[in-house]
């Protein structure tokens, strides 16, 4: 097996090894999905991959919170994913030289983005939303301000989450990667 193919498998295995914990409790925001953009994108050689794989992992493990708890899928579910549609371009210009620095960097500005967007989101509509005590701000300075600070529990959490998680993907995948083993290509697979 090539190389390049024995990394994009070592790469889907890692992220749905750490997209299964989205299904274990955890604190809310706490979750790899934002590591999972930016993991996918600065890895993946082939298209097919980089998009297909973080998609993939997201709708299903959306669907498995959805089935588990009642809450994968709400009013809101397109703004997020758009939302990673976003961070995953992010990630994939900001991380084309791959060094810890900029996986950091690259964390820190998803996680902020995510934050604004979001919580911008669930200020903005007038249509009722899955937890009505998320949302229903004045339409004023107020209301966003109102809208950000609520957010500010789930932002510090989805913080920790983001750099854990990139540290995991990216650590994990570089140590294996670098392994003599892994590089062979006189492997049999």
């Amino acid at each position: 097996m090539k190389l390049d193919t024995r990394k994009s498998l070592l790469a889907t295995l890692l992220i749905f090894l750490v997209v299964a914990l989205r299904v274990v409790e955890h604190p809310f925001n706490a979750t790899p999905m934002v590591a999972v953009m930016l993991f996918s994108a600065a890895v993946f050689k082939d298209w097919r991959w980089k998009i297909g794989v973080p998609v993939l992992a997201l709708v299903l493990s959306d669907l498995l919170i959805e089935l588990k708890n009642g809450y994968g899928f709400h009013s809101s579910t397109f703004m997020v994913y758009a939302t990673f549609g976003f961070i995953f371009t992010v990630g994939y210009f900001l991380l084309k030289k791959i060094n810890v620095l900029r996986i950091v960097m690259a964390s820190l500005t998803a996680s902020i983005l995510f934050y604004l967007i979001t919580n911008f989101a669930f200020f903005y509509p007038e249509a009722p939303i899955a937890d009505p005590s998320l949302g229903h701000y004045p339409h004023n300075f107020s209301g966003i301000i109102a809208s950000y600070q609520a957010g500010l529990p789930f932002f510090k959490n989805m913080l920790v989450g983001d750099l854990m998680f990139s540290g995991i993907l990216f650590g994990a995948y570089f140590l294996i990667t670098q392994a003599s083993w892994f590089t062979s290509e006189s492997r049999a697979i």
